[in-house]
């Protein structure tokens, strides 16, 4: 149900930034003053082809724009819980909910909320070695990377320069 409703906001959001785009072509166009419009500006059969290939796009976005990615721990989640809220915090994620084994953090901007679609949602699977990370793909890059490296500052400091 989840993939079903990114598709969809998807789909909207998609469609939208194209008409936006085609509208500001048409507004700064010259061929405006000649009696070009708004429709005549694409060829004759091109909407259907048009709706496919968003609706195309919109199915395979989720697919490729989220993930789950592996964070492996040397112990309990428990022990570096503070060290990832920590990280968490300093890429402006603020903790949502945490039940059981999950934890899940939100983007502490509404502008980026807002520019995410309110998909902005980073979960961490906190139930096995390795906790699994799920979000928005480059966010879950990004978060992972950035955690790694404080639990490497945390068991290793004598290694910093």
């Amino acid at each position: 149900m989840k993939y079903l409703i990114r598709s969809i906001k998807y789909l909207i959001y998609f469609v939208l930034i194209f008409f936006l785009i085609v509208g500001l072509i048409y507004l700064f166009s010259t061929q405006k003053q000649s009696g070009l419009s708004f429709t005549e500006m694409f060829q004759e059969g091109s909407f259907p082809k048009l709706a496919i290939f968003f609706l195309i796009v919109a199915a395979l976005y989720p697919a490729l724009g989220f993930g789950k990615r592996n964070l492996y721990l040397n112990g309990e989640y428990s022990k570096y819980a503070d060290i990832i809220d920590l990280a968490m915090r300093d890429l402006e994620y603020e903790k949502t909910s945490q039940e059981g084994d999950r934890v899940v953090y939100r983007c502490a901007s509404h502008s980026k909320r807002l520019g995410r679609m309110y998909e902005d949602a980073i979960t961490f699977d906190t139930s096995d070695n390795p906790v699994v990370i799920e979000g928005f793909r480059k966010d879950t890059t990004r978060v992972l990377s950035t955690v790694s490296y404080r639990i490497r500052q945390f068991e290793n400091p004598e290694d910093q320069e």
